[in-house]
């Protein structure tokens, strides 16, 4: 794989940094789950990055480095690199290996794009933080965080390690659809909303239909129900209003200096593909989980969840290729 990117002089790191670090995972092969991610930012929902691309080429100055703080796989720094001619550095940090071994594969050859694993501290349960995670000092002139913030269970401890890292008068940039905005338009949907009512439409024909009637003895123990629900709820978390992070980004330092938001439209097939991706997370009651109740699901509770997820898609916009979601956009200074 190779992305299309404009050739340019490469970057100069600082000395004692290497682009691509001695790890495990950089030598483990590329994965499957990590492709079929990867292969999202073709979907036309990823029009979202654009507002961040635009303000990223504004602010990305010759020889100036970005952190792209969950950087999965890359999509991204492809976009931004297809478009600057100029010296630029774009640090990919993710807590995937799995997706960071896919964005190895993407710029391996890129001098211009390093990567770093945050790596998981089993002792202190917790991730590494963006300065814990650098083993040189590097002048980061600015931070994107595209599609996740609204994951990050400790908001405050991520955004004082953006602080730390980041140079006085650096700039961050975050954009997600799942902030609950109050300006967002009537008939917007805040995107991960959806697989509440996935849910919903799923037990409702597991309750009425034969053919699932396996599944029927799980949805009526509330003690089970309850540790799917807890695990739906670490993939696709809970929605928490906007207030809450411009609160925290003033707490940790920074200046806010703009909040937009755009509709950005969904396409039904897309996104059933990448519930389809995420199904563990979206119907692990349908066949079991082995991060609930130790049960892998037989092929036919595969394909049932699958069917499922599509069904239940269809029921939720009939006769709809796509739907309305509204995307929030955070510009901050440190």
């Amino acid at each position: 794989m190779t992305a299309t990117q404009v050739r340019t002089a490469a970057f100069d790191w600082p000395q004692g940094f290497a682009r691509i670090p001695d790890a495990d995972w950089v030598r483990q092969p590329v994965g499957e789950f990590g492709l079929s991610y990867d292969s999202v930012g073709a979907h036309s929902w990823y029009k979202n990055l654009e507002p961040t691309v635009a303000q990223v080429l504004a602010a990305l100055g010759e020889n100036k480095l970005l952190v792209d703080y969950s950087a999965g796989t890359g999509i991204l720094s492809r976009r931004l690199l297809s478009r600057i001619g100029h010296p630029v550095g774009i640090l990919n940090v993710d807590a995937s290996p799995k997706f960071l071994r896919v964005a190895l594969e993407n710029f391996r050859d890129d001098e211009r794009v390093a990567f770093r694993l945050l790596n998981y501290l089993k002792a202190q349960r917790r991730l590494q933080t963006l300065d814990e995670a650098l083993d040189v000092d590097l002048p980061v002139d600015a931070i994107t965080s595209t599609n996740a913030i609204h994951l990050y269970y400790n908001l405050a401890e991520t955004l004082d390690s953006w602080a730390r890292v980041l140079r006085p008068g650096g700039l961050t940039f975050t954009g997600s659809a799942n902030l609950r905005n109050p300006l967002r338009r009537p008939g917007d949907w805040i995107i991960d909303e959806t697989v509440a009512k996935v849910n919903e439409i799923a037990t409702e024909v597991v309750a009425r239909e034969a053919a699932f009637e396996e599944y029927r003895e799980t949805l009526a123990d509330t003690a089970a129900m309850a540790g799917h629900t807890k695990l739906r709820e670490k993939v696709f978390v809970p929605v928490r209003p906007l207030e809450e992070y411009l609160d925290a980004f003033t707490t940790a330092g920074f200046s806010v200096l703009h909040v937009f938001d755009a509709t950005i439209y969904a396409q039904v097939d897309e996104w059933c593909q990448l519930l389809h991706t995420y199904h563990d997370g979206v119907l692990s009651w349908v066949g079991g989980s082995p991060k609930v109740d130790g049960r892998e699901p037989t092929e036919k509770a595969l394909r049932d969840r699958r069917f499922l997820i599509r069904y239940s898609l269809e029921k939720l916009f009939p006769a709809q290729e796509s739907f309305p979601c509204t995307w929030t956009y955070i510009t901050c200074r440190r």
